[in-house]
């Protein structure tokens, strides 16, 4: 089988679950015999790709990335492309206009020789990915999605495949009219709504971009139930339409040096993503001033980046808790295996959570899990401790309590390991196949 993958982000260049999902998908797929074409906007270098062969869409060359190839998945099974785009994963029109802004704004500086601006503006640029039009981008977030659909028609639009599979709101101008123009299956992989990110403030038109598409797919794909609800209630899908998929997590296990390093006197509890409405990290913020008075040696970690950032630094400080806290911002790599490692607990206190793939990151890390009620991996960790994100009390009871009671964590970290066992990217993979 021969699929057409439309995709945003790819590791290790991500700002959220949406390219870890992607990857662990894609590596599984491959497995299964199946030959993907990956399209992307942009290859940044360093991707984690060593599975894949990666094609540059306007050389067309093909070249693999540094490192050593594993030999467990076959090369020839996934070509990642890129495409020209002005576009990130998790910009919002708003986010748009500001970026444009700036590039437009350097553009300037850089034509009356101030001093830096050449460096700055051609760092936009790689952001804007425009190799060859550097000068030509859409006046709003919208026009540059229909743009990209554009350049990935052109692009895709002769070649052969069997399945379009295009992964969230910007992708799906793009896939509805390599449809329309093949003939062929249309699969839309829901990971988020614009309903989980910005609740009752949607924006009206990312909500009928995802509604026109999603009526328009063959097949719907949510990665839990509590999703394909959504999906349903929100935009009219018939729920025969609409597959559960899963994600899945690579096993991973806590790494002893940084156990080590741990400073055993301090418990730490963690809150990773982005710090967005969607996230709910004030929620985490006014348990932790409940948690201190009784776990005084307690220190909190917000890692992430986001529009709540500021508020939730100023919050902290009119708390006067800022020296329990610390906002180390985004983190990758080593970085992130450090911080699951040593944490006492994960936190996710989600207003709205198609999944939640953090939480399993953290649990194959043997870390111990507190998870809202309102996230789609509460329907396949049936042993975390679980909250209403809104229930600010009971949050911070439970966290009290994982955190002064060293054989429950334990008995957290067992169950919670066993049926992690169970939600690898291989079973998923095997899913969407037969879908």
């Amino acid at each position: 089988m021969k699929v057409l993958m439309l995709g945003w982000e790819y590791p290790p260049h991500i700002s959220g679950g949406l390219g870890t999902a992607c990857e662990g998908l894609t590596r599984a797929l491959s497995r299964l015999n199946v030959s993907i074409r990956f399209v992307v906007p942009r290859l940044y270098g360093g991707e984690e790709a060593s599975h894949m062969a990666l094609v540059d869409s306007f050389a067309g060359a093909e070249k693999l990335p540094g490192g050593a190839m594993k030999p467990a998945f076959d090369l020839s099974k996934i070509k990642l492309d890129r495409v020209p785009a002005f576009l990130a994963p998790y910009w919002t029109p708003e986010a748009y206009a500001i970026h444009l802004e700036q590039l437009r704004q350097l553009k300037g500086k850089k034509a009356a020789g101030i001093p830096g601006a050449d460096k700055l503006y051609e760092q936009m640029l790689l952001l804007a990915a425009q190799a060859h039009q550097a000068e030509r981008y859409g006046n709003n977030i919208f026009e540059e999605v229909n743009r990209y659909a554009a350049n990935v028609v052109a692009l895709a639009g002769e070649d052969g495949f069997d399945v379009v599979h295009a992964h969230d709101w910007m992708t799906y101008p793009a896939g509805m009219a390599l449809a329309e123009l093949t003939g062929k299956p249309l699969v839309l992989h829901v990971h988020s709504l614009e309903f989980d990110r910005s609740g009752a403030n949607v924006n009206h038109q990312i909500d009928d971009i995802e509604r026109m598409g999603l009526r328009r797919a063959d097949v719907v794909i949510a990665v839990s139930y509590y999703t394909a609800a959504v999906v349903h209630r929100e935009h009219g899908v018939p729920l025969e339409k609409i597959a559960v998929v899963h994600n899945g997590v690579y096993p991973h296990q806590a790494i002893q040096k940084y156990k080590h390093e741990a400073n055993g006197a301090d418990k730490i509890v963690l809150f990773l993503g982005r710090i967005t409405f969607q996230k709910g990290p004030d929620y985490f913020v006014e348990a932790a001033a409940r948690v201190i008075p009784h776990v005084p040696n307690v220190r909190f970690v917000m890692a992430g980046s986001g529009d709540m950032l500021q508020r939730m630094i100023d919050r902290v400080h009119e708390l006067g808790i800022d020296q329990h806290f610390r906002f180390p911002g985004f983190l990758r790599g080593e970085e992130l295996e450090k911080a699951l490692s040593i944490a006492d607990l994960y936190v996710m206190p989600s207003v709205s959570e198609p999944f939640g793939i953090s939480a399993l990151e953290a649990v194959s890390f043997d870390t111990p899990v507190i998870i809202s009620r309102q996230s789609g991996v509460s329907e396949v960790l049936g042993h975390a401790l679980k909250a209403d994100f809104w229930d600010v009390e009971r949050l911070a009871d439970l966290i009290i309590n994982g955190l002064i009671h060293e054989e429950l964590r334990a008995d957290m970290i067992a169950m919670a390991r066993d049926e992690v066992k169970k939600l690898r990217w291989d079973a998923s993979a095997l899913k969407t196949l037969e879908i």
